[in-house]
């Protein structure tokens, strides 16, 4: 049970070692490249979306003095919706820190990853080692995400996958920091509590120095639109899936650019169950080297595309894999 608990921020099920040795095979040298950390691109990506948060929230509270009535309520919406989409890539970027590879440094990474989890009201040490199981045992009973083992009848697992798309990420809050402590080990329950007490700190001085309105204009409102983006992207990778094959375990969407964008490339999440050791910014280009060596995979054209198939799958409470694509040739 020990060496369950004690998982590196890179873990991956046993069986998938052969796969991954196999598609590296041919592109040792570049694979070894995409594991290099660039601080360049990762403060970049950092400022640009720290940049529309702020002017997202800049626009919300200055839209009162820029229109009345409809075209208030317009810009205000711009500036929610554009403050959301900031707040999913500090998420992403919490994604990024529970595999050590948000930065270089483990103190870096884990200061960072704790700030970037404030939004969200998030236990970051609790979070971490649910995921690191999520890694290792995909797809398995002891997956937390796994919701198959959750579910007694098929209509439950749909209300469960509807749950995951609209209300999970705020009932998280409450669940990660019990689970994790239960799966944690002595030294990290200790860190989970120290963290809680340093935010709660955190939270009574916000919620005492800033006043109500503007909290949810710039937070409340954004981060709520940010949880659905959570669960939609929660959803797509792993929903109806197909457990017993590594390349079916888990969903990559061929996204538009931009919306890779804003998704900072984790759109490619078989490449990145494959090698969570890569940084998401070049996940695109491991994907690109193994693609064309897969026989098959789960794809989804777009997160709309994947959200209208599995709408009109829950209409018939059908159970099988989405988007199953045969690759050779493609």
């Amino acid at each position: 049970m020990n060496t369950n608990r004690r998982l590196q921020p890179a873990v991956i099920p046993p069986e998938y070692l052969p796969l991954k040795r196999s598609l590296m095979d041919q592109h040792k040298d570049v694979f070894a490249s995409l594991r290099r950390h660039d601080l360049r691109l990762r403060l970049l990506e950092i400022f640009i979306f720290l940049a529309i948060w702020i002017g997202g929230g800049t626009l919300s509270l200055a839209a009162p003095a820029l229109a009345d009535g409809f075209g208030r309520i317009i810009l205000q919406l711009i500036g929610v919706l554009s403050s959301g989409v900031a707040l999913l890539v500090f998420f992403m970027e919490v994604h990024e820190g529970m595999h050590g590879i948000l930065f270089r440094n483990r103190y870096v990474n884990y200061w960072a990853s704790l700030l970037f989890c404030l939004p969200f009201f998030l236990s970051y040490t609790g979070s971490t080692t649910l995921h690191l199981r999520h890694h290792r045992f995909l797809g398995a009973r002891e997956d937390p995400d796994e919701y198959r083992f959750y579910a007694g009848s098929r209509p439950g697992l749909w209300a469960l996958y509807y749950g995951r798309l609209f209300i999970a990420p705020t009932i998280y809050i409450f669940l990660i920091p019990i689970l994790g402590f239960r799966f944690g080990t002595a030294s990290q329950r200790l860190r989970l509590i120290a963290e809680w007490l340093l935010m709660l700190c955190v939270y009574m001085f916000i919620f005492v120095k800033i006043p109500f309105p503007v909290l949810v204009l710039v937070w409340l409102l954004p981060s709520a639109f940010t949880g659905f983006l959570i669960g939609l992207w929660g959803l797509v990778q792993h929903a109806f899936t197909d457990a017993s094959d590594p390349l079916l375990a888990t969903r990559s969407v061929r996204a538009h650019p931009i919306v890779s964008f804003f998704f900072i490339n984790q759109n490619y999440h078989l490449e990145h169950h494959l090698f969570p050791e890569i940084p998401s910014y070049h996940l695109k280009r491991a994907c690109q080297l193994i693609w064309i060596q897969l026989p098959h995979a789960l794809v989804a054209r777009s997160y709309t595309g994947f959200l209208l198939e599995f709408i009109t799958s829950s209409l018939k409470l059908e159970d099988q894999p989405i988007g199953y694509t045969e690759l050779i040739g493609w």
